[in-house]
């Protein structure tokens, strides 16, 4: 690498980084940053064949730092210096082959700070056309050694994937993966060097071959010490299914094993196994509810051990603790970039990733590629977005060495055919026989009751001595627990009660069913996935097909009913509020007409789902914000709005704020240690952990009403914190936040 020479005729060097206080001896040098980056970014692209261009990334994007304006900037002056679109106008100009190469580095290297920007974007200076059209210093006189550019393997796969392919996703999806590989490798470099004691903490996690025999042993003891019950022999008949499946060739497989079944630690199994098998580094659970994450990680460490598993979502707040500082940090390192053998996360951290521009969400992406997914509850896939959502599945099977399972009790017919063109194809069941699964693990029998008035649907409950009622709304929790009349034997459950509450209310229940006592409960879905309760009867309010499914999952769970439960589905007099909840209860609806027998077999799932896709893809509903066509057309130009996508693609459409509730003594002495820390200037992210199980979302409009009434203390203009007045007059005991506000009674604010 060229040295530069001073104004006086000594010759200086150029610098990456500088250290505060430290003598330009120990700064670390231009050429070595690039290298390091170079070497770290191909290894990882190397995963899907791009190693190359993971190296030319790294070589490149610091370009700018051979410049007057940098070096004098890292030497304590203040000028301005853009270090990011030297490279990019580099890489546009000079880097022809393959045809478009230049460009999908340009995005990379212009937004490895500041996140991909948009192509053309017209009045934003920020997008890339505005950036290429900078007026740089010529930074061609440092040449950089530039390896030949093999055509990534979606162009490869071009020809093959015809019509059914969409090549502007599959362009766009590379630049995110070598994005990531570029914006990790530079971080882990830049770490290395100005915190070496920090970065010497990372990957210390065992690695899949060490888990292995682990796992192992542990169902091996399951084996012999079940009875030999008809269920058992079927579950570990499913799991020696599961693990035959782990030989086959990597892509895209789906397991259907009825609630029961233990799909759990079956499809783990396959997971190592099949990860083992292939070469694979890395096995990632993808689950819809929190609640059911919390439930499956904390298996998942009773096996392990928790300093296997790394969980990330929104209600983990990684922070360092005193009780074990190298474990925490380990998981806070790698919740960065996802270099933990095995990760347990949500839908929205997921799938969200793929679509994000900033580089904090895109450096875990490269260590998606070559790794086992799960994505469990498969039908909870976000259905306003999922046609691109499909288009990642599809893109990580076919172009980067990743096998996803679609992991359920009830398919959600993502698969091609004739009505539902552009679906998954080759998707392997794991299961030779799903329909005899379901037959013998059926221990519910179903009935249609229709249309039934709310007095009428109480005076059936209280016939029951144990029962659990779901049904759509809060409002109507809350009317049915009232009519039950509030004895010591009823239970309400919903949203709007916080964790802690929520766990107080449930022991009673489990406690109640397990002495076999009066114990009939009224809950919102939230009951549906990931609470373990087992009534001998249900009722259901009309909804989708999924979430009856779900609650039939809460019936005879244990199979100790001989007779089987009994789910009762009916239809509420009150109309649902216009929106998705109403169109899939409608669909239902017609589908069950046909079906008046056995509401619950597979046949009605997979009808519903056709009927549910079909409608909703017939009007656009499938891809709401029209992502992929925007990237298929942004192909033509290389005009890819990255950065408008990642606004557009929120699986939670509507932004909820946090609300936390002084429920009780714990809880009070932790908001009282929040506001001290804040007024010091403290980090409080210890404390929020600690107030995670007293937190309670929702939306703004009321949460303004709570404000508005003095219900709510605002610290920081961040933390909103019931007061003393909130929790005599905004919490019920039984309901949580008060639904008599008239605020949140409005329909659009009453749902789960």
């Amino acid at each position: 690498m060229k040295t530069k020479a001073t104004g006086d005729g000594r010759m200086g060097e150029y610098y990456a980084h500088s250290k505060d206080n430290e003598l330009e001896s120990s700064w670390q040098k231009l050429d070595t940053h690039l290298n390091n980056v170079a070497d770290m970014a191909g290894d990882f692209a190397s995963k899907f064949n791009s190693s190359e261009w993971g190296g030319v990334l790294g070589k490149l994007h610091d370009l700018g730092k051979y410049s007057d304006a940098f070096q004098q900037k890292i030497r304590g002056k203040n000028v301005f210096a853009d270090h990011s679109t030297p490279g990019a106008k580099y890489a546009e100009i000079l880097i022809r082959e393959p045809r478009g190469a230049g460009r999908l580095l340009a995005y990379c290297i212009a937004g490895h700070h500041t996140g991909l920007p948009d192509g053309d974007s017209g009045d934003d200076d920020s997008c890339l056309i505005k950036r290429l059209g900078r007026c740089t210093s010529d930074y061609r006189e440092f040449p950089i050694e530039i390896s030949s550019l093999r055509p990534p393997r979606f162009l490869q796969k071009a020809a093959k994937l015809g019509e059914r392919g969409n090549i502007g996703f599959s362009a766009s999806f590379f630049i995110r993966m070598i994005y990531s590989c570029l914006v990790d490798a530079d971080f882990l470099d830049t770490e290395a060097f100005i915190d070496p004691e920090r970065a010497s903490q990372r990957g210390k996690y065992p690695s899949l071959n060490e888990l292995k025999p682990v796992l192992d042993t542990h169902l091996d003891a399951l084996i012999t010490n079940a009875s030999q019950s008809e269920i058992n022999k079927h579950r570990a008949s499913i799991l020696k299914e599961c693990r035959a499946s782990a030989e086959k060739e990597a892509g895209l497989f789906s397991l259907t094993v009825p609630t029961g079944g233990g799909k759990t630690l079956s499809s783990l199994a396959f997971a190592i196994d099949h990860a083992l098998n292939h070469g694979m580094e890395r096995v990632i659970y993808v689950i819809p509810y929190t609640s059911i994450i919390e439930q499956t990680a904390g298996i998942f460490k009773s096996i392990f051990g928790a300093h296997a598993i790394l969980e990330h979502h929104s209600n983990i707040i990684i922070e360092k603790d005193a009780e074990d500082e190298e474990l925490e940090e380990n998981r806070r390192l790698s919740a960065e970039n996802w270099d933990a053998p095995i990760i347990v996360t949500t839908n929205v951290q997921f799938f969200e990733s793929f679509f994000a521009n900033r580089s904090s969400k895109s450096r875990k992406l490269h260590n998606v590629a070559r790794s086992v997914v799960i994505l469990d509850e498969a039908q909870m896939l976000p259905v306003p977005f999922l046609r691109p959502t499909m288009a990642v599945i599809r893109e990580l099977a076919e172009n980067y060495g990743s096998t996803v399972v679609l992991c359920t009790a009830t398919q959600p017919a993502l698969t091609e055919r004739a009505d539902f063109k552009n679906g998954l194809s080759g998707v392997r069941e794991m299961m030779s026989d799903p329909g005899g699964l379901e037959r013998a693990f059926k221990r519910v029998d179903s009935e249609n009751i229709g249309i039934i008035p709310d007095d009428d649907l109480i005076k059936r409950l209280k016939r029951e001595e144990q029962a659990l009622c779901v049904v759509n709304t809060k409002k109507h929790a809350r009317l049915i627990f009232e009519g039950l009349g509030g004895d010591d034997g009823s239970f309400h459950l919903s949203a709007a009660m916080c964790p802690k509450h929520r766990r107080s209310v449930l022991g009673e229940i489990h406690n109640r069913l397990k002495e076999k006592r009066t114990c009939r409960v009224v809950s919102t879905q939230l009951v549906e996935a990931g609470v373990d309760l087992d009534f001998p009867v249900v009722f259901r309010s009309l909804a989708g097909m999924d979430s009856i499914i779900q609650a039939a999952g809460r019936c005879n769970r244990e199979g100790k009913i001989t007779k089987g439960g009994r789910l009762f589905v009916f239809e509420s007099e009150e109309s649902l509020p216009p929106g998705h909840l109403r169109q899939n209860a409608e669909i239902t609806k017609l589908i069950l007409n046909d079906y008046a027998d056995d509401l619950l077999n597979t046949k009605i799932v997979e009808n519903y789902f056709k009927e549910l896709y079909w409608l909703k893809d017939a009007s656009g509903k499938l891809d709401t914000k029209n992502i992929l066509a925007r990237l298929k057309n942004g192909l033509l130009k290389g005009d890819f709005p990255f950065k408008s996508i990642a606004l557009d693609y929120n699986i939670i459409a509507n932004a909820q704020e946090t609300v936390i509730i002084p429920y009780d003594k714990e809880a009070k002495e932790h908001c009282s240690q929040l506001v001290r820390y804040i007024q010091l200037g403290w980090s409080p992210g210890g404390i929020l952990r600690n107030l995670q199980p007293y937190t309670v979302q929702t939306y703004k409009k009321p949460l303004e009403a709570l404000i508005q009434h003095g219900f709510i203390t605002v610290v920081d203009e961040r933390f909103f914190i019931l007061s003393d007045l909130g929790r005599k007059e905004a919490y019920d005991d039984r309901f949580g936040l008060n639904p008599e506000i008239r605020d949140f009674i409005a329909a659009e604010n009453l749902m789960y």
